[in-house]
């Protein structure tokens, strides 16, 4: 269980306070239900994966959220904290999603505590963006914004004579939020037989802080961003090692790129890139880690109709040492390509004064094989309430990135009442 309880106590504490004081505090939040049921049985299944096995639903929760959010001229304070109620498991678990304090100087903004971190232009296709993803809150069916994660960090960013230079330092790592084989989702496990397992998370060390870097301007019209970042891979890789045992680490990683968005050809067009140095396998010959690479996006938005959206991507990834990846992966390992190209399109449509929403996002890999398809229906029957039926399907071959969560194709559903 989480123990970041501590913003709850505190908002139950104000909210005690009573009704008149209630009205002098920027106390805000919501309630929601989610639920998510499975699409896909397959005949087979691992058996490590028991619980995704035998579980109908892929998600079935309630969710409760206080906001405290004072300013002040120079000052604010943002805390965001949860209540979440598995309703199959029975659990009931508390976090602080975000908890910082914002100070703000003549050409110098200070951010300090619990935050959410977005770098880049990609729609769903992460290049400069190498920040903590909660993936099974993605693959579950909840709202979009819980795919992000915080990080306990420090944010300064400096302006002068229209650019600005953000550094972030993190000295405590967060990993991305995967599937496990105790959870509800299925996933291909190529070391499944092993059964001793043990993860070793980056400690907090000098040494071992992430640091990034982001200079970033307007020039005529285009947002231009070059980016840095020292750290580590936020998803682990796996090592066996004798008795069998499967040791899970967070090889370190620099990540060098850019972005630019702008106004063009009737709409907005967005290009990024970025480099990734693998420092602890800079031969391509560890199969468990990954080889350094490179990768690139193209895309392109613009309004059909009045309320009617269209964006448009490609993206690619490139691997270097491709001939040492192939001669050291292990059996059961996926035979990825030297290039991975992936295509997505997002159709938007606002009916009913933009109170109805109709979405489509289509995300597919042409030389791979796999995809991601969501339809939703959204509709908000007041300021307060909305509520939002869609599918995540997912499918291709069993190794590919998307192809191996096919069994937790979902029917979701979500209500949130806020305040």
């Amino acid at each position: 269980m989480r123990q970041r309880l501590g913003i709850l106590v505190l908002a139950s504490l104000l909210v005690a306070r009573g009704a008149s004081a209630a009205e002098e505090i920027p106390l805000h939040g919501f309630v929601q239900a989610a639920s998510a049921y499975r699409l896909i049985h397959p005949d087979r299944c691992p058996r490590t994966q028991r619980l995704a096995c035998r579980e109908e639903f892929v998600l079935g929760e309630g969710r409760a959220r206080l906001e405290f959010l004072p300013r002040g001229e120079w000052w604010g304070l943002v805390a965001r904290g949860e209540l979440i109620g598995d309703a199959a498991g029975g659990d009931v678990e508390g976090e602080l999603r975000e908890g910082y304090l914002d100070l703000r100087f003549k050409a110098l903004d200070l951010r300090l505590g619990r935050q959410v971190i977005t770098w880049g232009v990609g729609d769903l296709i992460f290049i400069n963006d190498v920040f903590p993803k909660d993936w099974v809150a993605f693959i579950s069916g909840l709202p979009l914004e819980y795919l992000k994660k915080g990080s306990d960090a420090l944010s300064v960013t400096g302006h002068w004579a229209g650019t600005s230079l953000q550094l972030v330092l993190i000295p405590r790592f967060e990993a991305d939020t995967l599937p496990e084989a105790e959870g509800r989702l299925r996933f291909n496990d190529p070391t499944a037989a092993i059964e001793h397992r043990k993860t070793d998370d980056p400690s907090p060390a000098l040494e071992r802080t992430e640091a990034g870097l982001r200079l970033f301007r307007n020039v005529e019209g285009w947002d231009v961003s070059l980016y840095a970042y020292r750290g580590f891979y936020h998803a682990p890789a796996g090592e066996v090692e004798p008795g069998p045992r499967l040791r899970f680490f967070f090889p370190p990683v620099n990540v060098y790129g850019w972005s630019v968005q702008g106004a063009a050809l009737g709409g907005v067009v967005s290009l990024e890139a970025g480099y990734y140095d693998s420092r602890h396998d800079r031969s391509g010959r560890n199969p468990s880690v990954e080889n350094s690479s490179g990768k690139y996006l193209v895309g392109y938005q613009r309004e059909l109709a009045p309320d009617l959206t269209l964006g448009l991507q490609y993206a690619g990834h490139v691997m270097e040492d491709h001939d040492a990846y192939r001669e050291t992966r292990g059996p059961g390992m996926a035979n990825r390509p030297t290039v991975r190209h992936v295509l997505s399109a997002r159709l938007t449509q606002l009916f009913w004064n933009q109170t109805l929403r109709l979405g489509l996002f289509v995300l597919g890999s042409p030389n791979e094989g796999d995809f991601y398809v969501n339809p939703e229906v959204k509709y908000n029957a007041t300021d307060g309430l909305w509520g939002a039926l869609g599918v995540n399907l997912f499918g291709g071959p069993r190794r590919a990135d998307f192809g191996q969560f096919e069994g937790n194709s979902n029917l979701y559903a979500v209500v949130r009442y806020a305040f």
